[in-house]
């Protein structure tokens, strides 16, 4: 049987051997595109080209690109496992041609490679084109040897791509594979749901062929390009299946050792069909976790940090039902790379951070699945109290949001208990926080990034960057556009782009430049922000008069703020210093995984599994200081990508870099790959001073420190601090501490005083609740009492005391409901007699809820005890009037009253 890694280097081959450059794939994670939160398709990474940028000048490339899809029609997680061609994270392998060959070639070498080299089948091959694309089907006709019949026309939704509402786009020709039974194919291949282009598991499309050769206007005309390009795309694990004679992707090579795994690991066999469920969620998830951590992405409560998140808890659920009862999934790690570490080496460079991060995700999640399982039996007991057959849509989101839930296995638990869910309030639940995701995305995205509505003055392929050896040059404006009148006042908002720019753009974590441009005639524009637009630099700029083209037309003198530019390099060569730092400190397992470098501070986040005590941030702190005071020069060279990380040069995880790199070099502490800008010496960055340190997420740490002024400041204020503390204090400034830790003491004590006073008070008030129970003239006893504040300790011993005297008295006719502040919260606690719950239908679990709900809480217990909480104790006494209420309507009048 063919390998799998032996088909994608057969790929590349085939496409390098006809000229094609091959492209290593972008990460997983995307650098570059607010608009993504990963990787989706090949053509990403060429986005720019398509748009018209291509300083390179690249006509064919080829690659083999991981991808992750997680939502959209279809790709809706929940199903990914459940059948056998939908994934998470897969390979999309790809050809393209930048204003070089289009449809004859294109589709000549895609019938070549599928049927010579690969050997399929012809008769089980279909191609479809879009109903307008003559040209296409005469070449499919003149270029390969598929029976004409086979050539299948459809409309725009099935063979027209476009990148978005405007924009490139053009027809596309798939090919199609039919995995069923030659006697049904006359039948059913011409079939709209059974056939080529249906919704349906036979008819496979291997690979789409788009030509893109329109360019869709607002006014959604379409307009032929001046340049026609190829776009291609092949999903590797379908041509894995259908080359390796199986019907499940999962069945392949690149499945097949984790599953085998698994099953060495529970001593249960794998099942192709519904049992088997289990072993494919985790298979696929397990890869895509392995991918877009190694990239980048860690597992954390928003975007891309929620997604790997959900992938895991998914996965260690369904671990549990085929027999994992702890921490699985990190050993399942190296079976990924020792798959496909060879055609992604990375992977294997992390093995040891990828284990960490998912074990201790699932570590983490462990007790968090307890806590749903026993929410979800909460959920499960008041819907069999109510006679409701149906778990609430809510309710399943909520176990889905909170605790990680995915909807199919709360819909296996709930068949287990004999119910069922409300799918369609979940959904629509679903859809409303997709829905807000995507506003959230959209709103994190650069206004005006589109290819329509620019003035063109002079051409423009790239942007020189001008500004590492000074802070301003003479620049012309070569594009323009105008974004935003600033809600109606006299300023206007543009963004232009130069032939050339001293202006720093936004880029490695470094924010970009402010300044302002002039020109000869005194024309002054504030340059306000600077960010990066493939190899284009934007610079957003106001304006108080209407530009146009005559007033853009003259040379302008650029100048960045030096000031700001200033404090920014200081912080950003600090960056370097704490990173070296934090390795001789810590150890060699610290990478960095994000940084922000601006004028007030710096941000660095770093790989590490556990939080830095006082000790390990003083060393850190003092060893940067030192460095600073040494004065090192910071040199800067400009080598080829392999040859500086061959040197030891530090690279960013995940980061895709040009095939020249900036290196910046700090003596033998610290050599990076960085195209940030940098002071000439660390004696300039002045004193460094960390100010926090968190996690950020699962084995990722998080450091915030000023350099400077903005330290010295800082220094200045914190002196201010403990003078006027010591003034107060009436003390030196040595012993504040130790005189604020025994004013600490000393106001413990008296509130633990105070506390057992309330407590003592109130057990001797229990008497007087039992009392005035007594005194009901009703069969059913009870009363309703507000204990003041206690604390935890009081609150039980009270509790008790209560349910002691009912049983212990045989006071099986009485309720009794107490709520108190506990800790600035709320605590309520219910007891009952067996007569009570029997002949009243008293239920303290119910009470005590109701009663935890007006003030913002929740819990809940059995029909003759129970306990709750709440968050407002400003709202105790009308929780207390609601309990008090419910057990009212409970007593039954007695006869002859």
């Amino acid at each position: 049987m063919k390998t799998s890694n032996a088909i994608r280097d057969e790929f590349v081959k085939f496409f390098a051997d006809r000229g094609h450059t091959f492209i290593r794939s972008a990460p997983v994670v995307p650098q570059d595109d607010p608009t993504l939160l990963f990787t989706n398709a090949g053509m990403n990474q060429f986005k720019s080209i398509f748009l018209g940028d291509n300083p390179k000048g690249l006509a064919r490339a080829a690659n083999s690109q991981k991808c992750m899809r997680v939502s959209g029609k279809h790709n809706d997680l929940e199903e990914v496992g459940r059948d056998h061609y939908h994934h998470t994270l897969f390979e999309m392998l790809g050809n393209w041609s930048f204003g070089d060959y289009y449809k004859k070639e294109a589709i000549k070498w895609a019938w070549e490679l599928l049927t010579e080299v690969w050997g399929l089948p012809k008769d089980r091959l279909f191609a479809t084109i879009h109903t307008s694309d003559d040209e296409a089907e005469e070449f499919w006709k003149t270029e390969t040897d598929i029976p004409h019949d086979r050539i299948m026309r459809f409309g725009d939704e099935s063979n027209f791509w476009e990148m978005g509402e405007t924009g490139p786009c053009g027809p596309c020709s798939e090919i199609h594979f039919d995995m069923g039974d030659e006697a049904t194919r006359a039948a059913t291949y011409n079939d709209p749901v059974e056939g080529v282009n249906g919704e349906n598991a036979r008819y496979r499309e291997l690979w789409n062929l788009v030509f893109i050769q329109y360019n869709r206007e607002k006014s959604g005309a379409l307009n032929p390009l001046p340049a026609k390009h190829v776009d291609t795309g092949m999903g590797f694990e379908r041509i894995v299946a259908v080359i390796q004679g199986v019907e499940s992707n999962y069945d392949t090579d690149l499945f097949q050792p984790i599953i085998k795994e698994l099953v060495k690991m529970t001593g249960t066999q794998y099942d192709g069909g519904v049992p088997g469920t289990p072993f494919r969620v985790i298979a696929d998830h397990i890869r895509a976790l392995v991918f877009a951590i190694t990239d980048g992405a860690f597992p954390s409560n928003e975007g891309r940090g929620y997604v790997m998140r959900r992938l895991l808890r998914r996965a260690y659920r369904f671990g549990r039902e085929i027999g994992f009862k702890e921490p699985f999934l990190w050993k399942l790690v190296p079976v990924v790379i020792e798959q496909m570490g060879g055609a992604f080496p990375e992977i294997g460079q992390r093995r040891a951070f990828l284990e960490e991060v998912i074990r201790s995700e699932e570590e983490r999640f462990g007790s968090t699945l307890e806590q749903g399982i026993e929410k979800f039996e909460v959920m499960v007991g008041g819907a069999v109290d109510k006679g409701d057959k149906v778990l609430a849509g809510a309710d399943v989101f909520a176990l889905y949001d909170t605790y990680g839930f995915p909807m199919d296995l709360t819909r296996l638990m709930a068949e287990e208990k004999g119910l069922s869910v409300d799918e369609s309030g979940y959904e629509e639940l679903m859809k409303r926080q997709r829905e807000r995701a995507r506003e959230a995305r959209k709103s994190g995205a650069d206004d005006g990034l589109t290819p329509e509505g620019w003035t063109e003055l002079r051409q423009v392929a790239g942007t020189e960057f001008v500004g590492y050896d000074g802070g301003s040059a003479d620049v012309n404006v070569c594009r323009y556009k105008m974004i935003d009148d600033d809600g109606g006042d006299s300023v206007n908002t543009y963004l232009f782009i130069l032939d050339k720019s001293p202006f720093y753009a936004e880029a490695g974590g470094q924010v970009g430049d402010k300044g302002e441009l002039v020109t000869s005639s005194g024309v002054k524009i504030i340059v306000d922000d600077v960010f990066k637009w493939n190899d284009l630099i934007v610079h957003r700029v106001k304006s108080d008069i209407m530009l146009t083209n005559e007033s853009l037309s003259a040379p302008f003198k650029a100048s960045i703020d030096s000031t700001l530019r200033s404090a920014i390099q200081k912080n950003h060569t600090a960056t370097h210093l704490l990173q070296s730092a934090l390795h001789k400190i810590l150890g060699d397992h610290v990478q960095q995984s994000g940084s922000r470098v601006d004028s007030t501070g710096l941000r660095f986040d770093f790989t590490h599994f556990k939080g830095l005590d006082n000790e390990e941030i003083v060393k850190v702190e003092k060893l940067v200081n030192e460095w600073i005071m040494d004065n090192y020069a910071i040199e800067t060279a400009v080598m080829d990508t392999a040859a500086a990380k061959a040197a030891g040069a530090v690279a960013l995880f995940g980061e895709k870099y040009a095939d020249t790199v900036r290196v910046v070099s700090i003596n033998s502490v610290s050599k990076e790959l960085c195209g940030g800008t940098h002071v000439s010496g660390t004696g300039q960055i002045g004193p460094f001073h960390i100010t926090g340190e968190e996690s950020v997420s699962a084995g990722v740490r998080r450091i915030t420190a000023i350099t400077g002024m903005s330290a010295i400041q800082y220094l200045i204020d914190k002196e201010k601090t403990v003078s006027a503390l010591a003034l107060m204090l009436k003390v030196g400034q040595d012993k504040v501490q130790e005189r604020v830790t025994g004013l600490i003491d000393t106001v413990k004590e008296l509130e633990n005083k105070m506390k057992n006073l309330s407590a003592a008070k109130a057990a001797d008030s229990i008497g007087e609740i039992f009392e005035e129970a007594s005194r009901c003239a009703s069969s059913l006893k009870y009363a309703v009492k507000n204990m003041g504040e206690l604390n935890k300790e009081s609150f039980s011993r009270i509790v008790d005391a209560i349910s002691d005297k009912i049983r212990g008295d045989g006071l099986v006719d009485t309720v009794i409901v107490i709520g108190a502040k506990v800790d600035d919260k709320v605590m309520f606690a219910a007891g009952a007699g067996d007569d009570a719950v029997s002949k009243h239908g008293i239920h303290c679990g119910d009470i005590v809820k109701a009663a935890a709900i007006c003030t913002g809480g929740g819990g809940g217990g059995s029909k003759t005890r129970a306990q709750a909480g709440g968050k407002d104790p400003a709202k105790l006494d009308d929780a207390l009037t609601e309990a008090q209420n419910i057990i009212a309507a409970k007593i039954i009048p007695q006869t002859g009253q």
